[in-house]
C-alpha cells in the first residue's frame, strides 16, 4: 500500500511539475479578470507604443465636476519597460513601486503586465484586438492624441467592427464619440 501512494505523489509532483514548465500562458481571459480584478494595477487598453513603452487608457473614467475639473477624467499612463503588449490588447499593469510622473498621461515603470485573451466572435476572422489596432491606424483617428477605447462591436451580416473612440485631451464637454468602421479582414500585425 505504501509503494502505491509513493507512486501516485511521484506521479502529482511529475504532473504539476509539467504542467508548470509547459503551460506558459500568454494571456489571461476577460472573464477571469472581471471576476477577480487586482486592486493595484492598472487597467486599460494599449492605444500607443513607442519603443519599449506603451500608452494604456482606462475606458472607465472618473467625474471631477463637482471639484471644477473635467466630467471625464481617463486615467492614461505610459510605461515602460513594456516590450510585449501589442496595440489594442487590454492589459493590466503593475509598477515596480517607483516614483510616478504625474503630467497627463502618468509615466511610470512597468514590474509586471497580463494581457487578456483577444476575443474573436462567431465569424469574424480578426480579433476585438485586431480590430482596435486597425481602428487606432486608420484616418479617422489620427487626430486622436489620447485616444479611450469605449466599446468594440462586431456586424457579423456587414462584415465590419465599429469602435467607438474619445480623445481623453479633448476640450468639447463630453469629448465627442468617434466611430470607426474596421473591414472584418486579415490581422493587422
Amino acid at each position: 500500500m505504501s509503494n502505491l501512494r509513493r507512486v501516485l505523489i511521484l506521479l502529482s509532483i511529475l504532473i504539476v511539475c509539467l504542467t508548470g514548465c509547459s503551460g506558459h500562458i500568454d494571456c489571461n481571459s476577460v472573464q477571469a479578470q472581471a471576476n477577480a480584478p487586482s486592486e493595484d494595477g492598472f487597467t486599460g487598453y494599449v492605444v500607443e507604443r513607442k519603443d519599449n513603452s506603451i500608452l494604456v487608457v482606462d475606458p472607465a473614467y472618473e467625474d471631477f465636476s463637482a471639484n471644477g475639473g473635467g466630467n471625464r477624467y481617463y486615467p492614461a499612463k505610459w510605461f515602460s519597460n513594456a516590450p510585449d503588449p501589442q496595440i489594442g490588447s487590454y492589459v493590466e499593469v503593475w509598477t515596480d513601486g517607483g516614483p510616478e510622473n504625474q503630467p497627463y498621461p502618468g509615466q511610470a515603470r512597468a514590474e509586471k503586465i497580463a494581457v487578456s485573451c483577444p476575443n474573436t466572435p462567431d465569424g469574424a476572422h480578426m480579433t476585438d484586438a485586431d480590430a482596435i489596432r486597425s481602428g487606432l491606424l486608420s484616418p479617422g483617428a489620427e487626430n486622436i492624441r489620447v485616444p479611450v477605447i469605449e466599446d468594440v462591436q462586431f456586424d457579423h451580416d456587414a462584415g465590419t467592427w465599429t469602435i467607438r473612440m474619445r480623445d481623453a485631451m479633448s476640450t468639447t464637454e463630453n469629448q465627442d464619440e468617434i466611430d470607426i468602421k474596421v473591414d472584418d479582414v486579415a490581422a493587422v500585425e
